[in-house]
């Protein structure tokens, strides 16, 4: 206690040297723009994470429950999963059939990706409520072609240049064929369209822009898609849950883990989009590390400071020695002298990049684009990226001012 008192006395007190002083606010100012930069930046990132994800809410799940593989799964591996849920905290249950195809119309043709729902979609997907052709996937009253031959209903993804304005405004019926690779029997290599399944439909609409990731994809009812793919009632690819309002995500995917362990894992909105997060999440690391570099670089102004300092001390130091004070006690001093340092100019920046993304949330003075897709700079700060930044920048600001106390050391041998 002694020791963090003289410390924070050579700290506050004008020393002689008027340049020590200097030197020593220059330090604490150089880590502050470092740790304001740190909190502005990695908030910049979350918060295009969260603007991303509040484009994707309408087709997703609050849960997605999907084997470690990603494969398809049968439901009688997991008998009563609907009471289990239900008793974990899950409001609504639908499933999910997905698989790549091809969408064609005429001459024009699509790769997409089929996702097969069922009934209870309404009630998991907002979707199903913002757009009312989410809700003719299962209609009770079947489609019918220009034959009488029953159609399955298709709704596409905005991705997909359907041609749909002249029919659909005009009463008329859009046909498409979806076809899918063939999973089972043989096929005949002197045939290729034998290696395919074809699938008639119609198509009922077209959901609006989401996301890039999304936006490529065909719904169609369960059952439709489970025939065309020779997989009977019990198999689907994923489960999505909507949660109860007081039910927390995290709760619910730790209870899921010791209900099924590694059977099944829970997903939350972010894991839904891998690649999306996986991109974001790595811009953001190596944005910390290069952050963390130039850190490195002021962090040498507080070695300086305290190498100036233990010189301007020279008599303090040997008072210390003439009290009876052991050499550590005169090091002890100086490290706090550096940790004060460190810790000065981390809460001091902290707090100011915490200020400035404040002001932009309310204010969005910072704005990207141009025109009339110019758009406030999106922010969302985290209590975890707070605490890492606060450790890592006091932690290695006050190792770099660690290094001039050892010539103190030798000094007084």
């Amino acid at each position: 206690m002694l020791s963090f008192r003289i410390a924070l006395r050579y700290l506050i007190s004008r020393t002689r040297l008027h340049a020590v002083n200097y030197v020593t606010a220059i330090s604490a100012v150089a880590i502050a723009v470092v740790a304001m930069a740190l909190v502005c930046v990695l908030s910049v990132y979350n918060g295009y994470v969260t603007m991303i994800l509040a484009g994707t809410e309408q087709i997703d799940a609050d849960i997605l429950l999907r084997t470690q593989e990603g494969k398809t799964f049968r439901l009688a591996d997991y008998p009563d999963y609907r009471k289990q849920l239900s008793q974990l905290g899950a409001k609504a249950i639908a499933l999910r059939l997905e698989s790549k195809a091809l969408l064609r119309s005429g001459q024009q043709q699509w790769v997409v990706d089929a996702v097969g729902i069922d009934s209870a979609f309404s009630s998991v997907y907002p979707l199903a409520h913002t757009h009312p052709e989410a809700s003719k996937l299962h209609a009770p009253t079947a489609l019918i072609d220009g034959e009488g031959e029953p159609v399955t209903p298709i709704l596409l993804g905005s991705a997909i240049l359907f041609p749909l304005d002249s029919a659909l405004n005009g009463g008329g019926i859009v046909p498409a064929e979806v076809l899918f690779p063939k999973r089972l029997g043989f096929t005949n290599p002197l045939s290729p369209a034998s290696a395919f399944q074809s699938l008639e439909g119609q198509v009922i609409g077209q959901y609006p822009p989401t996301s890039q990731e999304t936006d490529g994809a065909i719904y169609l009812p369960l059952e439709a898609l489970q025939e065309v793919l020779d997989y009977d009632a019990e198999e689907v690819s994923a489960i999505a849950i909507r949660l109860r309002p007081e039910v927390s995500t995290e709760h619910f995917k730790a209870e899921v883990s010791k209900l099924y362990g590694g059977r099944l894992v829970a997903l939350d909105r972010e894991e839904q989009h891998p690649d999306l997060s996986y991109l974001i999440r790595m811009e953001k690391l190596m944005t910390y590390l290069i952050m963390l570099f130039i850190l490195l670089l002021a962090a040498f102004n507080v070695a300086s400071s305290l190498a100036m300092l233990l010189i301007e001390k020279q008599a303090d130091t040997r008072i210390f020695s003439a009290l009876g004070a052991p050499p550590s006690f005169t090091q002890a001093v100086f490290r706090r002298v550096g940790l004060l340092i460190a810790l000065a100019g981390t809460s001091v920046g902290m707090l100011m990049g915490w200020g400035i993304c404040l002001v932009q949330q309310h204010f969005g003075l910072i704005r990207s684009g141009s025109g009339i897709e110019a758009m406030a700079l999106p922010v969302d700060v985290r209590p975890l990226d707070l605490l890492i930044i606060f450790a890592s920048v006091t932690l290695l600001s006050y190792l770099i001012s660690l290094y001039p106390t050892r010539f103190l050391g030798r000094s007084e041998r």
